[in-house]
């Protein structure tokens, strides 16, 4: 693995490179953030939302698809506060959500927007989620895919053409480069954001096991149910400069929770709160890539020049990689009977999505680990 020189973001991370003195993206982007006439873009958002914005009050002026999270809470404050425009709010309901998630999505309605929630059949959803952490190393993939597909459902039954993301990708180096990105459409969703619609489509799901019509909360509209509305989406950090610890002290003024103490494998307390088992996906992510979202936030941390990099690599270090043999003060066991694994199972599957060049094994070519089943890096090239 080789890391950024300026942050330490790896190369295995998707959709990132690194320029010629091994510079990633996002850092590059951080520092291209503050050249930019951001007063012009200003002025090229207000002529989008003029647009979009309803003349007669007959329909919503857009859509915003949130969680209940510090992103959600923003958009909608500077959608509905600063512009004035009427958004009609999505949510597409995880299952086990937390607390400190429904109190933040219920806190985000008082701000005066009316909210959609669309909860899935858990019974269905729960039989895909095994699906995905068996098939694809992801046990949260329905979620992933209905937080896309169900926003453009809705904008295609109201005919709502506009819907407002939050930053661009360019933030964490993903996707195309901020100055390519004006608007999303379906293919730009399906490419960049559903990260396993390119190995698996949920209309495919009939082929193991699963019936049309109990996939339809996560199947995108037709492409022509699309351009008849003429459904445009965009990134608001395209337009606004972004800066995550600003607009956290907006959204806490407006009633905004973060966790009361940092969730395993994290560095922060105000990201991914509304789901209880964020750190399964999140452990994965470290067994296929060798990082996992302490890296994320502290890299972001470095970018901003609040800590160090060498003092957040270490941080990363001692946060990210243990296998979850408890999880929120549950044993791993207990939690796994809900989708009929063993323990056991569980490793399997771990191994079966670990990344053996970045992790050392013996001469047969097994895994070596502790005594806590943690894994150690090959090397840390570049670092």
């Amino acid at each position: 693995m080789k890391y950024c020189k300026k942050c330490f973001y790896p190369d295995t991370k998707p959709q990132l490179n690194f320029d010629e003195n091994g510079v990633c993206d996002a850092c590059k982007w951080s520092e291209a953030k503050n050249s930019i006439d951001w007063n012009k873009r200003k002025i090229e958002l207000e002529n989008i939302l003029n647009k979009y914005r309803n003349k007669d009050g007959r329909r919503y002026d857009c859509l915003i698809p949130v969680s209940g999270g510090r992103d959600s809470h923003f958009i909608t404050y500077v959608i509905l506060k600063e512009y004035g425009l009427n958004p009609l709010l999505v949510n597409f309901h995880p299952q086990d959500t937390t607390d400190i998630g429904k109190k933040n999505l219920e806190n985000l309605k008082k701000m005066g927007v009316d909210c959609i929630e669309m909860t899935p059949n858990p019974t269905i959803s729960k039989k895909l989620a095994k699906f995905g952490l068996v098939e694809l190393g992801d046990f949260q993939w329905p979620q992933h895919i209905g937080i896309f597909t169900t926003p453009y459902q809705i904008a295609v039954a109201y005919k709502i053409p506009l819907i407002v993301w939050a930053e661009t990708p360019s933030e964490v180096g993903s996707g195309p480069k901020d100055d390519k990105i004006y608007f999303l459409d379906r293919d730009y969703e399906e490419k960049y954001c559903s990260f396993f619609l390119d190995k698996i489509k949920p209309e495919n799901m009939t082929e193991h096991g699963f019936e049309y019509k109990d996939l339809l909360p996560y199947i995108f509209p037709s492409k022509q149910e699309i351009e008849d509305v003429g459904i445009i989406g965009i990134f608001l950090g395209h337009y606004i400069k972004w800066d995550v610890f600003k607009q956290l002290e907006i959204v806490k003024k407006l009633g905004f929770q973060e966790e009361s103490q940092i969730t395993e494998g994290t560095y922060d307390s105000w990201e991914n709160l509304d789901v209880k088992y964020q750190g399964f996906h999140d452990y994965f992510k470290f067994l296929k890539f060798g990082f996992a979202r302490a890296t994320d936030q502290l890299c972001y941390s470095v970018r901003r020049k609040l800590i160090s990099r060498d003092e957040a690599i270490e941080k990363a270090k001692s946060l990210e990689g243990k296998f979850p043999n408890s999880y929120l003060g549950k044993p791993l066991s207990e939690i796994l009977k809900k989708i009929n694994l063993s323990l056991d199972d569980f490793i399997k599957i771990c191994d079966k999505f670990t990344n053996k060049k970045i992790f050392k094994c013996d001469q047969s070519g097994k895994l070596i680990k502790n005594d806590n089943g943690n894994l150690e890096k090959s090397n840390y090239d570049n670092l």
